[in-house]
């Protein structure tokens, strides 16, 4: 699903993606739709190191991974548009990072990762569920209610999202687990429009093979193997042009793929003093529920807008905002963008500001609530 490329910066509609699993006594093959209005997607790879599997990610720019497999079997995607109250047990540790990566670097099974769940914090089953499969067939979602994480076991096939009532008439009789079946359940549930489906994949979760299907509407897939893969280093591919890329030398890494990237980021002069201070004034009015359609780009407003008391509600689940801190600086022809440490009372988040000639706001998007987990890190 999407989990994010990030929701914009604080909490935006959310349209949710379609994602299933296809099981037997010996198959068990995960599937994804990815519904969102950010075209710029990507697939990447992080070798294990000593305590740790190692993973294919797919996901958008902002490197914040949507799903993933791991050399284990285990693999995760997320469907969001849930509007539930939940706040993770006063004891839930706290994660570095995006709290999927460190389960599936860590989880083999379903149960280990219901398990990390239980024992780590993750803010954003307030507004979405997780599905996550292994390698035996086995599945869970994972969600809220009633202010409760709420577990649902499963060894058959099952699935949910944005295509459910297509994809409930077509598991109704299970059909055999191949990704040609599968494929033509991905296409049933497309979405169209400005939130139209992205890419679609299926994770093979016995074999480690990877189906991505970089163009959604045609059935041509690239296959790939995670082991494979794995074995080439540490490497990215973008989705749309994934084709033409393979038979190259591989891309390395980007910051916001690696572990802990947050940690490389370090405060540096701000020569720009009325610019944090609009900055702060509109995180503040964001927090007060009183943002102002003049700082916004036309487009980015009726987004923002759109409940502005949902936005209200997620920045106090922070605490109270406390400071704000420069951490990088860059300048195009028609825009300038920025970074900053935005520090609440319960978490310091990484956000990111781009604004216009105008200085009005046209893009914004929260990388990770680093100290308490994530945010909202679902597109």
């Amino acid at each position: 699903m999407f989990l994010a490329s990030a929701l914009l910066a604080f909490s935006l509609p959310v349209y949710a993606c379609t994602i299933f699993v296809l099981t037997d006594s010996s198959r068990a093959l995960f599937f994804n739709n990815e519904d969102w209005s950010n075209p710029v997607t990507r697939i990447w790879f992080v070798p294990g190191t000593q305590g740790r599997y190692g993973a294919v990610y797919v996901g958008f720019d902002n490197g914040w991974s949507q799903g993933g497999l791991n050399s284990k079997g285990l693999a995760f995607d997320w469907v969001a548009g849930w509007n539930e109250t939940y706040e993770p047990d006063a004891g839930a540790q706290n994660v570095h990072g995006n709290p999927s990566e460190r389960m599936l670097e860590s989880c083999g099974t379903v149960e280990e990762a219901i398990a990390f769940y239980q024992k780590n914090r993750e803010t954003s089953f307030g507004r979405a569920k997780i599905l996550v499969a292994d390698s035996t067939g086995a599945s869970v979602i994972v969600g809220a209610r009633d202010g409760k994480l709420q577990v649902e076991r499963s060894n058959q096939c099952r699935g949910f999202g944005y295509g459910h009532d297509k994809l409930e008439k077509m598991l109704a009789t299970p059909p055999e687990p191949t990704v040609a079946n599968g494929a033509r359940i991905l296409r049933a549930c497309l979405q169209k429009g400005e939130y139209a489906t992205k890419y679609s994949n299926v994770f093979d979760l016995k074999t480690g093979d990877i189906f991505l299907f970089p163009d959604p509407i045609n059935d041509r897939e690239v296959k790939m193997n995670l082991a494979a893969e794995l074995e080439r280093g540490p490497h990215y591919y973008d989705i749309p042009k994934i084709r033409q890329q393979l038979p190259l030398a591989t891309s390395p890494l980007l910051a916001n793929m690696q572990r802990f990237f947050i940690e490389q980021y370090k405060p540096i002069v701000d020569n720009e003093p009325k610019v944090t201070a609009h900055v702060r004034a509109m995180l503040q009015d964001a927090v007060n529920g009183a943002m102002r359609s003049k700082d916004y780009t036309a487009k980015l407003w009726k987004e923002v807008s759109a409940d502005p008391k949902k936005v209200q509600s997620d920045l106090k689940q922070l605490g109270d905002f406390v400071s704000l801190t420069l951490v990088h600086r860059e300048t195009a022809e028609r825009e300038r963008a920025y970074k900053y440490f935005v520090q609440f009372q319960k978490a310091t988040v990484l956000q990111h500001f781009v604004f216009d000639k105008k200085d009005k706001l046209t893009f914004m998007v929260i990388f990770l609530p680093f100290i308490i987990g994530r945010a909202s890190m679902l597109p």
